[in-house]
């Protein structure tokens, strides 16, 4: 009889189990398809940068905007423009710091509505020695402009818009 009453219990738990599934299954809803990027952002080829009002860069003055400015140098996707008025998209970057953590934020904005067409905010984590905030920060800076690659970059045909 006990032996009886075992596979009882494991019948039923199997049962509630397997019946379990496709109720978790039909809560999830359907997937939301991803909105699309703005076509400025990604079809913008000249780039003005913008260095916008930020709280002491860590370590050197106006290192935000040299870092990011020498970064998108590099990449080479842009043709850095030297005024706004020239440029198909405005990058504006700032650095703000905190308490437990600073943040790099960074808009991409259109140059002649002045709307936001893309934001960014990656964080910096803090530390009381200064090599480490350096390093810190220049792992958030190239975060940050990793976003950008992603947002920026057209994506391949039949593959959904990539939002972050």
């Amino acid at each position: 009889m006990p032996r009886i009453t075992g596979i009882r219990i494991f019948c039923i738990a199997a049962a509630m189990t397997l019946l379990t599934v496709p109720i978790a299954e039909a809560k999830k809803g359907p997937e939301l398809a991803s909105a699309p990027i703005p076509i400025q952002v990604l079809t913008g080829k000249r780039v003005f940068i913008s260095y916008r009002e930020s709280d002491a860069d860590p370590g050197a003055p106006d290192l935000t905007y040299n870092e990011f400015y020498l970064l998108m140098k590099s990449w080479g996707k842009y043709e850095l423009a030297s005024a706004p008025a020239d440029a198909d998209l405005v990058f504006e970057i700032r650095f703000v710091s905190g308490i437990s953590d600073s943040q790099l934020c960074l808009s991409i904005v259109d140059p002649k509505t002045h709307v936001v067409l893309w934001p960014f905010i990656q964080h910096v984590q803090s530390s009381s020695r200064e090599t480490a905030r350096r390093k810190n920060f220049d792992q958030a800076m190239s975060d940050l402009v990793d976003d950008v690659k992603k947002v920026t970059t057209a994506p391949a045909a039949g593959t959904p818009a990539s939002n972050k």
